[in-house]
Protein backbone atom coordinates (compact mmCIF):
# COMPACT_ATOMS: atom_id res chain seq x y z
CA UNK A 1 0.00 0.00 0.00
CA UNK A 2 1.20 3.46 -1.17
CA UNK A 3 2.27 6.18 1.94
CA UNK A 4 0.92 8.66 2.17
CA UNK A 5 2.43 12.00 2.27
CA UNK A 6 0.50 15.47 2.80
CA UNK A 7 1.10 18.36 0.81
CA UNK A 8 0.31 21.95 1.18
CA UNK A 9 1.84 24.56 -1.23
CA UNK A 10 4.22 27.45 0.90
CA UNK A 11 6.88 30.10 0.44
CA UNK A 12 8.95 32.10 2.16
CA UNK A 13 6.77 35.42 0.96
CA UNK A 14 4.28 34.15 2.88
CA UNK A 15 5.35 34.82 6.39
CA UNK A 16 6.42 32.53 9.19
CA UNK A 17 3.31 33.02 11.18
CA UNK A 18 1.59 31.40 8.04
CA UNK A 19 4.40 29.11 7.02
CA UNK A 20 3.81 27.87 11.02
CA UNK A 21 0.39 27.34 10.54
CA UNK A 22 0.53 25.37 7.22
CA UNK A 23 2.59 22.96 9.24
CA UNK A 24 0.34 22.52 11.42
CA UNK A 25 -2.96 22.01 9.21
CA UNK A 26 -0.10 18.73 7.64
CA UNK A 27 0.20 17.49 11.55
CA UNK A 28 -3.35 17.20 11.78
CA UNK A 29 -4.43 16.18 8.54
CA UNK A 30 -1.82 13.03 9.03
CA UNK A 31 -2.79 12.54 12.42
CA UNK A 32 0.58 12.64 13.57
CA UNK A 33 -0.12 13.05 17.28
CA UNK A 34 -0.13 9.77 17.26
CA UNK A 35 3.28 8.80 16.73
CA UNK A 36 3.92 10.94 20.38
CA UNK A 37 2.77 10.08 24.22
CA UNK A 38 2.81 11.72 26.92
CA UNK A 39 6.00 12.16 28.46
CA UNK A 40 7.98 11.43 25.24
CA UNK A 41 11.05 12.66 25.84
CA UNK A 42 11.31 13.73 21.88
CA UNK A 43 13.70 15.07 19.99
CA UNK A 44 12.93 17.56 17.51
CA UNK A 45 15.28 17.21 15.00
CA UNK A 46 16.19 20.63 13.06
CA UNK A 47 19.04 22.13 11.23
CA UNK A 48 20.16 25.58 12.90
CA UNK A 49 21.78 27.05 9.91
CA UNK A 50 25.31 27.37 9.17
CA UNK A 51 26.79 31.08 11.25
CA UNK A 52 26.17 33.41 8.41
CA UNK A 53 23.63 31.40 6.53
CA UNK A 54 20.28 32.95 6.02
CA UNK A 55 18.28 30.34 3.52
CA UNK A 56 17.61 27.91 6.43
CA UNK A 57 14.32 27.27 7.56
CA UNK A 58 13.43 29.82 10.41
CA UNK A 59 12.74 28.99 14.04
CA UNK A 60 9.30 30.38 14.19
CA UNK A 61 8.33 28.13 11.22
CA UNK A 62 8.55 25.09 13.76
CA UNK A 63 6.49 27.08 16.34
CA UNK A 64 2.95 25.66 15.99
CA UNK A 65 4.57 22.06 15.05
CA UNK A 66 6.28 22.34 18.83
CA UNK A 67 2.61 23.38 20.26
CA UNK A 68 1.26 20.66 18.92
CA UNK A 69 3.79 18.45 20.83
CA UNK A 70 3.17 20.52 24.35
CA UNK A 71 -0.30 20.01 23.57
CA UNK A 72 -0.09 15.90 23.80
CA UNK A 73 2.43 16.54 27.17
CA UNK A 74 5.70 15.29 25.66
CA UNK A 75 8.91 16.28 26.55
CA UNK A 76 10.38 17.76 23.54
CA UNK A 77 13.72 19.25 22.47
CA UNK A 78 15.15 20.94 20.00
CA UNK A 79 18.79 18.81 18.43
CA UNK A 80 21.15 18.27 16.39
CA UNK A 81 24.92 17.14 16.26
CA UNK A 82 28.14 18.59 15.99
CA UNK A 83 30.00 18.88 12.35
CA UNK A 84 33.04 17.30 11.45
CA UNK A 85 34.47 20.43 9.48
CA UNK A 86 35.89 23.84 11.07
CA UNK A 87 32.93 25.10 12.25
CA UNK A 88 30.98 27.32 15.30
CA UNK A 89 28.75 23.89 15.18
CA UNK A 90 31.95 21.93 15.95
CA UNK A 91 31.13 21.50 19.49
CA UNK A 92 28.30 21.77 21.26
CA UNK A 93 29.37 25.05 22.91
CA UNK A 94 29.38 26.73 19.24
CA UNK A 95 26.30 24.85 18.12
CA UNK A 96 24.83 26.31 21.05
CA UNK A 97 25.69 29.95 20.41
CA UNK A 98 24.83 29.44 17.06
CA UNK A 99 21.64 27.83 17.66
CA UNK A 100 20.42 30.56 20.37
CA UNK A 101 21.39 33.28 17.65
CA UNK A 102 19.15 32.09 15.21
CA UNK A 103 16.35 31.50 17.25
CA UNK A 104 16.05 27.65 18.17
CA UNK A 105 15.63 28.35 22.27
CA UNK A 106 13.30 28.74 25.03
CA UNK A 107 12.56 32.08 24.43
CA UNK A 108 11.46 31.59 20.85
CA UNK A 109 10.28 27.92 20.76
CA UNK A 110 9.28 27.12 24.59
CA UNK A 111 12.12 24.10 24.32
CA UNK A 112 15.29 23.96 24.91
CA UNK A 113 18.11 22.89 22.30
CA UNK A 114 20.07 20.27 23.31
CA UNK A 115 23.06 18.56 21.27
CA UNK A 116 22.45 14.88 20.70
CA UNK A 117 26.07 14.01 20.86
CA UNK A 118 27.62 15.69 23.46
CA UNK A 119 29.84 18.32 24.00
CA UNK A 120 32.38 17.33 21.15
CA UNK A 121 30.53 14.65 19.09
CA UNK A 122 31.59 11.26 21.06
CA UNK A 123 28.66 10.17 23.33
CA UNK A 124 27.23 7.99 20.89
CA UNK A 125 25.32 4.40 20.99
CA UNK A 126 26.53 1.47 18.59
CA UNK A 127 23.03 0.30 16.74
CA UNK A 128 22.77 -3.11 15.19
CA UNK A 129 21.29 -2.90 11.40
CA UNK A 130 23.45 -5.55 9.51
CA UNK A 131 22.75 -3.94 6.16
CA UNK A 132 25.33 -3.98 2.99
CA UNK A 133 28.06 -1.39 4.05
CA UNK A 134 27.35 -1.23 8.04
CA UNK A 135 26.49 -4.08 10.48
CA UNK A 136 26.28 -1.53 13.11
CA UNK A 137 26.04 2.41 13.16
CA UNK A 138 27.27 4.80 15.62
CA UNK A 139 24.64 7.10 16.30
CA UNK A 140 23.69 10.31 19.06
CA UNK A 141 23.14 8.81 22.42
CA UNK A 142 20.13 11.34 22.92
CA UNK A 143 18.56 9.81 19.66
CA UNK A 144 18.61 6.25 20.87
CA UNK A 145 17.40 7.49 24.42
CA UNK A 146 14.48 9.27 23.34
CA UNK A 147 11.17 7.85 22.72
CA UNK A 148 9.75 9.74 19.48
CA UNK A 149 11.24 11.87 16.61
CA UNK A 150 9.69 14.67 14.66
CA UNK A 151 12.15 15.35 12.23
CA UNK A 152 12.04 18.62 10.29
CA UNK A 153 14.25 18.87 7.26
CA UNK A 154 14.87 21.29 4.50
CA UNK A 155 15.40 20.19 0.82
CA UNK A 156 18.51 21.29 -0.73
CA UNK A 157 21.28 20.22 -3.16
CA UNK A 158 24.38 18.59 -1.90
CA UNK A 159 27.81 18.35 -3.15
CA UNK A 160 28.04 14.87 -1.71
CA UNK A 161 24.67 13.47 -2.31
CA UNK A 162 23.09 15.63 -5.00
CA UNK A 163 19.94 15.86 -2.60
CA UNK A 164 20.46 16.80 1.53
CA UNK A 165 16.68 15.95 2.58
CA UNK A 166 14.59 14.05 5.73
CA UNK A 167 16.94 10.21 4.56
CA UNK A 168 19.93 12.95 5.46
CA UNK A 169 18.60 14.59 8.36
CA UNK A 170 18.33 11.57 9.93
CA UNK A 171 21.23 9.38 8.60
CA UNK A 172 23.53 11.99 8.89
CA UNK A 173 22.43 14.62 10.87
CA UNK A 174 21.66 11.79 14.07
CA UNK A 175 24.95 10.51 14.01
CA UNK A 176 27.81 10.90 15.94
CA UNK A 177 31.46 12.12 14.94
CA UNK A 178 32.73 8.51 14.64
CA UNK A 179 29.16 7.49 12.86
CA UNK A 180 30.02 10.58 10.10
CA UNK A 181 33.28 9.66 9.91
CA UNK A 182 32.24 6.41 8.89
CA UNK A 183 29.60 7.71 6.64
CA UNK A 184 32.91 10.13 4.64
CA UNK A 185 34.85 7.10 5.05
CA UNK A 186 33.52 6.18 1.31
CA UNK A 187 35.39 9.37 -0.17
CA UNK A 188 38.86 9.25 -1.78
CA UNK A 189 39.78 12.68 -2.23
CA UNK A 190 43.20 13.64 -3.75
CA UNK A 191 44.71 17.16 -5.40
CA UNK A 192 44.60 17.39 -8.88
CA UNK A 193 46.69 19.52 -11.64
CA UNK A 194 44.35 23.00 -11.00
CA UNK A 195 45.99 23.42 -7.56
CA UNK A 196 47.37 27.11 -7.44
CA UNK A 197 48.91 25.91 -3.78
CA UNK A 198 46.83 28.76 -2.50
CA UNK A 199 46.63 26.93 0.88
CA UNK A 200 42.86 27.51 1.55
CA UNK A 201 42.46 24.13 1.81
CA UNK A 202 45.10 22.77 4.27
CA UNK A 203 43.40 25.80 6.46
CA UNK A 204 40.25 24.61 6.73
CA UNK A 205 41.36 20.63 6.83
CA UNK A 206 39.87 19.09 9.82
CA UNK A 207 41.98 16.28 9.93
CA UNK A 208 45.32 18.26 9.55
CA UNK A 209 46.09 16.15 6.56
CA UNK A 210 46.97 18.68 3.79
CA UNK A 211 50.04 19.88 3.09
CA UNK A 212 51.69 21.94 0.42
CA UNK A 213 54.23 20.85 -1.60
CA UNK A 214 56.22 22.48 -4.35
CA UNK A 215 54.09 21.57 -7.71
CA UNK A 216 50.26 21.10 -5.65
CA UNK A 217 49.13 20.36 -2.30
CA UNK A 218 48.95 16.24 -0.91
CA UNK A 219 46.12 14.54 0.94
CA UNK A 220 47.32 11.75 4.01
CA UNK A 221 45.18 9.12 3.09
CA UNK A 222 45.84 8.17 6.80
CA UNK A 223 44.59 10.85 8.14
CA UNK A 224 42.01 11.69 5.88
CA UNK A 225 38.43 11.83 7.66
CA UNK A 226 36.41 12.19 4.19
CA UNK A 227 34.85 15.54 5.25
CA UNK A 228 35.05 16.77 1.66
CA UNK A 229 35.43 20.32 3.32
CA UNK A 230 38.52 20.95 1.21
CA UNK A 231 36.42 20.14 -2.04
CA UNK A 232 33.44 22.78 -0.33
CA UNK A 233 36.19 25.29 -0.18
CA UNK A 234 38.44 24.87 -3.41
CA UNK A 235 37.67 28.22 -5.97
CA UNK A 236 39.87 26.28 -8.40
CA UNK A 237 38.42 22.52 -9.24
CA UNK A 238 41.66 21.58 -7.15
CA UNK A 239 40.16 18.20 -5.13
CA UNK A 240 39.35 15.62 -7.28
CA UNK A 241 36.78 12.88 -6.24
CA UNK A 242 35.44 10.28 -8.19
CA UNK A 243 31.59 11.05 -7.80
CA UNK A 244 30.00 8.22 -9.10
CA UNK A 245 31.31 5.56 -7.45
CA UNK A 246 32.24 6.82 -3.80
CA UNK A 247 29.23 9.13 -3.97
CA UNK A 248 26.92 5.62 -3.97
CA UNK A 249 28.55 4.44 -1.22
CA UNK A 250 28.32 7.22 0.31
CA UNK A 251 24.22 7.37 0.21
CA UNK A 252 24.30 3.75 1.31
CA UNK A 253 25.47 4.57 4.15
CA UNK A 254 23.63 7.74 5.33
CA UNK A 255 20.37 5.40 4.60
CA UNK A 256 22.06 2.43 6.79
CA UNK A 257 22.71 5.16 9.41
CA UNK A 258 18.85 6.80 9.32
CA UNK A 259 17.75 2.93 9.72
CA UNK A 260 19.71 3.09 13.12
CA UNK A 261 18.58 6.30 14.10
CA UNK A 262 14.96 5.15 13.74
CA UNK A 263 15.82 1.59 15.51
CA UNK A 264 12.39 1.11 17.76
CA UNK A 265 10.99 4.35 16.61
CA UNK A 266 9.51 3.03 13.47
CA UNK A 267 6.01 4.06 14.53
CA UNK A 268 7.03 6.80 17.04
CA UNK A 269 8.26 9.25 14.49
CA UNK A 270 7.25 11.75 11.75
CA UNK A 271 8.51 13.89 8.89
CA UNK A 272 8.05 17.34 7.73
CA UNK A 273 9.88 18.24 4.70
CA UNK A 274 10.21 22.32 3.93
CA UNK A 275 10.40 22.69 0.18
CA UNK A 276 11.51 26.43 0.59
CA UNK A 277 14.52 28.59 -0.10
CA UNK A 278 16.02 25.25 -2.28
CA UNK A 279 19.47 26.34 -2.53
CA UNK A 280 22.49 24.48 -4.94
CA UNK A 281 24.08 23.77 -1.55
CA UNK A 282 23.02 22.96 2.21
CA UNK A 283 22.15 24.82 5.26
CA UNK A 284 25.98 24.07 6.51
CA UNK A 285 27.56 26.93 3.86
CA UNK A 286 27.78 30.02 5.66
CA UNK A 287 27.22 31.64 2.43
CA UNK A 288 24.68 34.47 2.84
CA UNK A 289 21.66 34.75 0.40
CA UNK A 290 22.52 31.65 -1.73
CA UNK A 291 20.68 31.53 -4.66
CA UNK A 292 17.55 29.45 -5.24
CA UNK A 293 17.61 26.56 -7.91
CA UNK A 294 13.26 26.18 -8.17
CA UNK A 295 10.82 28.80 -7.26
CA UNK A 296 9.50 28.00 -3.43
CA UNK A 297 6.80 24.93 -3.63
CA UNK A 298 5.76 24.03 -0.16
CA UNK A 299 5.56 21.74 2.55
CA UNK A 300 5.63 17.75 2.85
CA UNK A 301 4.61 15.56 5.76
CA UNK A 302 4.77 12.31 6.33
CA UNK A 303 5.59 8.89 8.18
CA UNK A 304 7.73 7.32 6.27
CA UNK A 305 10.87 9.29 5.53
CA UNK A 306 11.86 7.16 1.84
CA UNK A 307 7.88 8.39 0.64
CA UNK A 308 8.51 11.89 1.64
CA UNK A 309 12.00 11.69 0.01
CA UNK A 310 10.43 10.87 -3.23
CA UNK A 311 7.74 13.43 -3.50
CA UNK A 312 9.68 15.82 -2.72
CA UNK A 313 12.22 14.90 -5.17
CA UNK A 314 9.33 14.51 -8.09
CA UNK A 315 8.03 17.69 -6.73
CA UNK A 316 11.51 19.75 -7.21
CA UNK A 317 11.83 18.11 -10.68
CA UNK A 318 8.40 18.80 -11.67
CA UNK A 319 8.86 22.49 -10.59
CA UNK A 320 12.29 23.31 -12.40
CA UNK A 321 11.76 21.39 -15.81
CA UNK A 322 14.97 19.88 -15.40
CA UNK A 323 16.27 16.10 -12.98
CA UNK A 324 17.45 17.71 -9.29
CA UNK A 325 21.77 17.11 -10.51
CA UNK A 326 20.99 19.18 -13.85
CA UNK A 327 19.68 22.10 -11.23
CA UNK A 328 22.06 21.45 -8.57
CA UNK A 329 25.24 20.97 -11.43
CA UNK A 330 26.35 17.95 -9.29
CA UNK A 331 25.50 16.32 -12.70
CA UNK A 332 27.90 13.24 -11.95
CA UNK A 333 25.52 12.56 -8.41
CA UNK A 334 22.46 10.05 -8.71
CA UNK A 335 20.30 11.36 -5.67
CA UNK A 336 18.37 8.07 -6.17
CA UNK A 337 20.97 6.09 -4.59
CA UNK A 338 20.20 6.95 -1.05
CA UNK A 339 15.99 6.52 -1.41
CA UNK A 340 16.66 2.99 -3.79
CA UNK A 341 19.24 1.81 -0.92
CA UNK A 342 16.46 3.26 2.03
CA UNK A 343 14.34 1.34 0.62
CA UNK A 344 15.53 -2.14 -0.15
CA UNK A 345 16.95 -2.10 3.32
CA UNK A 346 13.18 -1.42 5.00
CA UNK A 347 13.06 2.20 5.79
CA UNK A 348 10.26 2.95 3.97
CA UNK A 349 8.66 3.01 0.43
CA UNK A 350 9.13 4.98 -2.50
CA UNK A 351 5.27 4.18 -3.76
CA UNK A 352 3.32 7.20 -2.57
CA UNK A 353 0.56 8.94 -2.52
CA UNK A 354 0.06 12.86 -2.49
CA UNK A 355 -2.37 14.58 -0.68
CA UNK A 356 -2.55 17.86 -1.32
CA UNK A 357 -4.22 20.18 1.29
CA UNK A 358 -5.71 23.68 0.47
Amino acid sequence: MASKVYFIKAAVSDGEKVISDKAVKLFKAGKFAKCFAEKDFTAVKVHVGEDGNNTHIKAPCMKGLIKELLKLKTRPFLTDTNVLYPSPRHDAIGHYKVADKHGFNLETLGIPFIVAGGLVGTSEIAVEVNCEINKEVYIASDIVWCHSILAVAHFTGHLGTCAAAAIKTLGMGCASRRGKMKQHAALSLVIGDKCTLCGVCAKHCPADAITLGEIKAHIDQDKCIGCAECLAVCKFGGVEYDWHEEGEVLQKSIAEHALGALKGKQDKAAFFSFLMSITKDCDCFDTPNMPKIVDDIGILASTDPVAIDKAALDLIEAEGGKKLPQLTGYTKLNPHHQIEHAEQIGLGSTDYELIELD
